[in-house]
């Protein structure tokens, strides 16, 4: 299924979408949305806080501040 999204001004209530040749002939269903009514929580921001978990290794977590450091060291050396 393909999708096409546009968002365009309502102008004496019309909007012209102007749809690709594969759309010619075809049945296709329309959704109009208010962009002023659309739901906040589906622009946020997601984080990627705490998903890479499982791939923690606890031995090393008191040596996390010193991480960066030591893996500069070991690719160039001590600069």
């Amino acid at each position: 299924m393909e999708a096409i999204r546009e968002i365009q001004t309502v102008e004496k209530g019309h909007v012209n979408i102007r749809l690709p040749r594969q759309f010619w002939g075809q049945q296709v269903e329309i959704i109009v949305l208010s962009m002023t009514q659309r739901d906040e929580g589906a622009l946020a921001k997601k984080s990627l806080g705490g998903c890479l978990h499982q791939y923690a290794n606890a031995a090393f977590i008191d040596r996390e501040h010193e991480a960066w450091q030591n893996a500069v060291n070991e690719k160039y050396g001590d600069c």
